[in-house]
């Protein structure tokens, strides 16, 4: 690979400490003729009674005279300690795991460096969400600031507010920048609500305490009148590009032979004919049933957290339910009814608690059975045989059994969610194997990446040493001593051509060459001005050496009290 410019320095400094002035002598004899390749170079010039040596595809030249010197300089070797493996040096890549290619398939030798296409969109997707900013002009009366909160943004479309079905209260979400902490957090607001006791803060405590995986975390509660008026702020995690259980699966209004049902909205009245059809409709279009247990799993476990701690859930509602990435779920809005029962002074009793957990087991049933209907009106009583019927043609007796267990009493016996356990059966691990799967694979995916970091902070500093216009007044200091052998070495490793005169462009060598500069690495490289006037003979190691000098000379530069020449 050839190093081709039309600038010129003088490296006289680094030849005299790396000793290479008698290879680069060329006071006597013809021009040498230069070769395409830097790595193989050979000198017309030179005296056939020196001794050669090849390292590397690279030759080099010395004396008898030269060659005892440095051998009596070196240190006497000492044989390395016998063991079993051996490791290979630091600037060697890693390939990647076994199971990689059935995960992801084969990929490209450039890819191999970077994460996929496809999980790098999907974290820049949630990445910009989380910046997004609201309109002044849709949000005029928006707070700038709400406690310790700001950056404001309603995850709501504009329109007049309206009481939620199930809290019965007027409530808004907002995104949420933490001043002290920086992460985004999602605030939900409810309405011209004043405290009256200090009860909600026991249950608010008991929620705080409360952490799993399909579950929305609270984080804190206070009150404000930044809004105007008094408001309740309950902060929850924020999982950015979030939707709603309700918009995943029943966002789709049912067709009549290509057009529109009339009865769409399940707030309209509706003939019991038309809810019956509309239900059976559904069935063409009905849900996989691995996706339905995989749903199962996830809500029975947080359930089983939820009531172990001595709560109930309340909010097993397709509109309060998130589904994020492949088909995770996670329970939103927990602990809102209980702030407002506690504040309207009933006593939150373990018989009421008692209650609401077998509410939540006939939610949940509710639930599975809208899911296996892949319709709301499912869960409507005179639906019921209807949808029954359904599932019972269409997946297993096991859903049924389960979907049957959490609505039908069992001789007012107190029920239990542990009571699904057993009915989930083998299908737990298959969804074992599936978290697994994709723990493989985001694992492989930050491999690929783990190395990047490392990099893009060698290649910064290097990018600060070379090419500087000046230092301290020095306008020469890029191109003599150490930065002069840098700046050689970075048009070594980005600036190659071919034979042919091509651009030699291969992230294998780039990564390579990277790496060995990092380890500071004993093998040797040759390299050459852009004139080809000269050529240099070094290691890895003194570049490194050179390349430490030089930034830290940078740097205290960077940290001195008074400027250049004041």
């Amino acid at each position: 690979m050839n190093r081709r410019g039309a600038e010129t320095a003088d490296p006289s400094g680094d030849l005299a400490s790396l000793n290479l002035e008698p290879a680069l002598s060329r006071a006597s004899g013809p021009a040498p003729s230069l070769p395409h390749s830097a790595s193989t170079p050979s000198f017309a010039s030179f005296n056939p009674a020196r001794a050669c040596e090849h390292v590397g595809g690279t030759t080099y030249y010395f004396t008898a005279e030269e060659a005892a010197a440095q051998k009596s300089a070196e240190p006497p070797t000492v044989p390395a300690p016998f063991t079993a493996y051996v490791t290979p040096p630091p600037q060697v890549a890693p390939g990647r795991g076994a199971g990689s290619a059935s995960l992801l398939g084969a990929a490209r030798a450039p890819a191999g460096f970077f994460a996929s296409d496809e999980l790098r969109e999907q974290i820049l997707k949630q990445q910009s969400l989380m910046l997004v900013h609201p309109n002044p002009q849709a949000y005029p009366e928006l707070p700038t600031e709400v406690d310790s909160y700001h950056e404001l943004c309603p995850l709501e479309p504009p329109g007049p507010l309206q009481k939620s079905a199930l809290f019965n209260c007027v409530t808004s979400v907002y995104k949420a920048t933490n001043v002290k902490t920086g992460q985004c957090c999602c605030l939900r607001r409810i309405h011209g609500m004043r405290l009256a006791n200090t009860n909600s803060l026991q249950t608010v405590a008991q929620w705080r305490k409360l952490s799993h995986t399909s579950l929305v975390a609270l984080r804190e509660f206070f009150t404000t009148k930044a809004f105007g008026d008094n408001s309740v702020v309950m902060v929850y995690d924020y999982y950015p590009g979030a939707e709603t259980l309700m918009a995943r699966h029943f966002s789709q209004p049912p067709q009549l032979n290509g057009f529109a049902d009339p009865f769409q909205d399940p707030s309209i009245p509706r003939p019991y004919s038309a809810q019956k059809n509309a239900v059976l409709r559904q069935k063409n279009a009905l849900m996989p049933e691995a996706l339905i247990w995989g749903y199962i799993i996830q809500l029975s476990g947080v359930l089983r957290q939820i009531h172990a701690a001595g709560l109930a859930c309340r909010v097993l509602d397709p509109t309060k339910i998130l589904v994020t990435g492949q088909d995770r779920l996670h329970v939103n809005a927990c602990g809102v009814l209980d702030v407002l029962l506690a504040d309207s002074g009933n006593t939150n009793s373990m018989m009421m608690v008692q209650h609401y957990q077998q509410e939540d087991l006939v939610g949940l049933g509710k639930l599975l059975l809208a899911l296996s209907c892949n319709s709301v009106l499912a869960v409507q009583p005179d639906n019921f045989n209807t949808s029954i019927s359904i599932v019972e043609r269409h997946y297993s007796a096991d859903l049924k059994a389960v979907i049957m267990n959490l609505l039908v009493p069992n001789g007012g016996r107190q029920r239990s969610i542990n009571d699904v356990m057993p009915m989930v059966g083998a299908r737990f691990y298959q969804q074992l194997d599936a978290s697994h799967r994709l723990c493989d694979r985001l694992e492989d995916e930050l491999g690929r990446e783990v190395q990047n970091g490392r990099l893009f902070r060698l290649l910064a500093k290097l990018s600060a040493i070379t090419e500087r216009p000046e230092l301290n007044l020095d306008g020469a200091w890029a191109e003599t001593g150490d930065r002069y052998m840098l700046k050689l070495f970075r048009d070594y490793v980005f600036h190659a051509v071919t034979e042919e005169g091509r651009p030699f462009l291969d992230m294998a060598h780039v990564v390579q060459c990277l790496n060995k500069l990092d380890a500071g690495s004993s093998d040797k490289v040759c390299l050459m001005s852009r004139d080809l006037q000269n050529v240099l003979v070094t290691t890895f190691s003194e570049l490194k050496q050179c390349f430490e000098r030089s930034f830290r000379e940078l740097f205290e530069a960077s940290l001195a009290k008074d400027p250049p020449g004041a």
